[in-house]
């Protein structure tokens, strides 16, 4: 488990995903009222709480939980952290707050999108709807004491899709709004992920993050943007359209959606190493998938 300090009162806690270096989730800790950013896996909740403490805090102090989405690698410790603190606010997209509620359905959808790497992620338990806090398009501002933190709506990735701005810090929480950042490749990805990802709304977001012109961006896939943040929307940009453009040639060359994933990972992804194998079998197959979804095509 490894802490980063991203500004003075804001943390990463890196959850060791597959391997260090591909999820994090942030915890807000200068304020009144202490706020994590997102909730991982559910494999990874105790390394979650080990790194709250980390922190200087204990997860009993945390006010709040803001969820970017549904995902699972998003969502999954958020039950064993209301256990942990049982007046926990949990924010997330009204339209998909059932899904924490009964997570069934949403359980049963991330096997078949992820499929064996579902196991390493876990199965996530519910959340009493008492602490849920839905939140509709126009976002909300959670305020934090000095402090304060907006949601806004940006799907694309997927339909109930949030960022999270800073404005105090010009720091902008990007989700996957902009795809993912590797920072051991120093690789950024376009968010394609079963079985919602829309190409025109992810340029949409990029479009409408931008004109925050954020001092800095942090991405739950993983960290800090090292480069000017002009370069991570313009990056976000061209890999969105180059990706979809390379898989759907691939695909009509070789009309095998397997082949096109081993594609991908070969000449595209090439993680391994500095990542673990798995990484960039997981990616590969989220990236493909999306795409040819998005398309129709499977």
């Amino acid at each position: 488990m490894t802490a980063f300090e991203v500004a003075d009162g804001v943390y990463g806690i890196d959850v060791e995903m597959f391997d260090s270096g591909v999820a994090s989730v942030y915890l807000f800790d200068d304020d009144d009222d202490p706020t994590l950013v997102d909730a991982g896996i559910a494999t990874t909740a105790q390394k979650i709480m080990d790194g709250i403490e980390a922190c200087g805090l204990s997860p009993s102090e945390l006010s709040n939980l803001v969820l970017s989405h549904i995902h699972v690698d998003h969502t999954g410790a958020a039950s064993a952290l209301v256990d942990a603190v049982p007046d926990l606010n949990v924010y997330i997209h009204e339209s998909t707050a059932p899904h924490l509620v009964d997570p069934s359905g949403l359980v049963e959808s991330s096997k078949r999108a992820m499929g064996d790497h579902f196991e390493l992620i876990g199965e996530q338990g519910s959340v009493p709807e008492e602490n849920v806090v839905g939140i509709g398009d126009g976002g909300t501002t959670i305020d934090l004491g000095s402090n304060s933190l907006e949601l806004i709506y940006a799907p694309g990735h997927s339909p109930d899709h949030f960022a999270v701005w800073n404005p105090e810090r010009e720091l902008l929480f990007a989700a996957e709004c902009l795809g993912l950042y590797l920072k051991e490749a120093d690789q950024l990805l376009p968010p394609a992920t079963l079985p919602n990802f829309d190409v025109d709304g992810v340029a949409k977001a990029i479009e409408k993050l931008e004109t925050l012109d954020p001092d800095r961006i942090v991405f739950p896939h993983f960290g800090e943007w090292p480069h000017d943040s002009d370069e991570a929307f313009e990056t976000a940009e061209t890999e969105l359209h180059r990706y979809d453009e390379w898989i759907l040639e691939r695909y009509r060359d070789t009309e095998s959606r397997d082949r096109t994933k081993e594609a991908v990972a070969r000449e595209l992804l090439d993680l391994s190493p500095p990542y673990d194998p798995v990484v960039e079998s997981f990616f590969s197959t989220l990236l493909t998938d999306g795409y040819l979804k998005y398309h129709d095509i499977i």
